[in-house]
């Protein structure tokens, strides 16, 4: 009987002993150890492990700095560039002076160090998905110790790109609600894309730089909204990179030959004053369809560019705001409850009555 009772706990021993281990077998194959992490696979296809709390996140340029901010800003580490005052007042008091970061999205991992200090729990980069690009992440994460996160920036893509960005930080209920705004925006655009067809399509010109002699070609991810929209963008690609990424120097015998009937102007809002002066009243200009039409609009930007610099999530109001501007009877817009909807909804803020008049000042179609 002593015999029997011995084997029987030898029995239950061993049934535990094999119970447990397939209980960490099951946590080796789900891609983490017990407790060490969560795992997810970014939209690059990389298997990356996180921590079970996000209290810091890395953006590696201003365009995630810009997703952060909408989605978590108290877990922003800090901004891809210094915000000028007009832009710094549409962000929340407490957002406004976090530090300025160095970029780590152009090829190197030279600011490895200097992300470290930070301590974030995670990196979070925005880029074209490529082998380059995977490489680049996992490269950046191997130097650093600290989980890399890739989303993709293809503007089709920014609804998948909330999702993901929702279950790594967190955040997956308010994701949901930018990411409803993200389909919705891109929805109206295809849905109605099929009543452009028969008509010439509007041709735009982008215009960059104190006179607006600089710009971005057709294909230029910078200026994709024209096309998108189903505008044409005047730009011939080939053109040559300006000192600037981008920004390609033009003659205004070329702007004239263009001849486009929409000109778009943005400027960097700090250290750079706009071209709308020179576009609106130097002579040079007045033979141009679009400035006899007065169709000329200042791309709005406090605190997030509407189009470009960075070409980040804030080009959701632009997608609505340009395609207006180019078929009013198909892309219905009402600027001011739109784009208070919007601020709300993605900036946290409630925007007052002067400033939907400042935004709209020189971006408003005159009817």
């Amino acid at each position: 009987m002593k015999r029997l009772s011995t084997l029987i706990i030898l029995l239950c021993i061993s049934l535990l002993m094999l119970l447990t281990g397939c209980g960490r077998q099951s946590a080796v194959d789900s891609g983490a150890a017990p407790g060490s992490g969560r795992v997810i696979i970014d939209m690059a296809g990389r298997k990356v492990i996180l921590p079970q709390k996000i209290e810091k996140v890395y953006p590696a340029s201003p365009l995630e700095c810009v997703l952060i901010y909408t989605l978590a800003p108290e877990l922003l580490a800090g901004w891809g560039y210094h915000m000028a005052a007009d832009q710094s007042g549409y962000i929340l008091p407490e957002y406004r002076n976090l530090p300025v970061l160095a970029w780590t999205t152009r090829g190197s991992t030279s600011n490895a160090e200097e992300i470290m200090k930070m301590k974030p729990d995670v990196i979070l980069t925005i880029n074209d998905i490529n082998d380059t690009t995977r490489q680049y992440a996992d490269e950046l994460e191997r130097l650093t110790k600290i989980p890399v996160v890739l989303l993709d920036k293809e503007l089709t893509k920014t609804e998948q790109a909330y999702v993901l960005a929702g279950k790594v930080l967190n955040r997956e209920e308010r994701a949901a609600k930018l990411a409803a705004y993200c389909r919705e925006t891109l929805a109206m655009v295809t849905e109605k894309q099929p009543l452009l067809q028969g008509r010439t399509p509007v041709t735009v010109y982008y215009a960059e730089g104190r006179r607006g002699l600089e710009t971005e070609p057709r294909g230029s991810w910078h200026a994709e909204i024209i096309e998108f929209v189903g505008g044409i963008n005047v730009a011939d690609p080939g053109l040559p990179a300006g000192s600037i990424i981008g920004r390609s120097p033009v003659s205004m015998e070329q702007v004239l030959a263009w001849n486009p009937e929409v000109v778009l102007i943005s400027y960097f809002r700090d250290g750079e004053s706009s071209s709308y002066p020179s576009i609106m009243g130097e002579k040079s200009w007045q033979n141009v369809r679009a400035v006899k039409a007065r169709q000329v609009y200042e791309i709005p930007t406090g605190p997030f560019n509407w189009f470009d610099r960075p070409p980040a999530v804030s080009r959701l109001i632009g997608i609505r705001w340009v395609a207006n501007l180019l078929y009013p009877d198909v892309y219905p817009f009402d600027f001011r409850a739109e784009v208070k909807r919007f601020y709300a909804l993605f900036y946290h803020y409630q925007l007052s009555e002067q400033e939907l008049d400042d935004l709209a000042a020189r971006a408003k179609r005159v009817e």
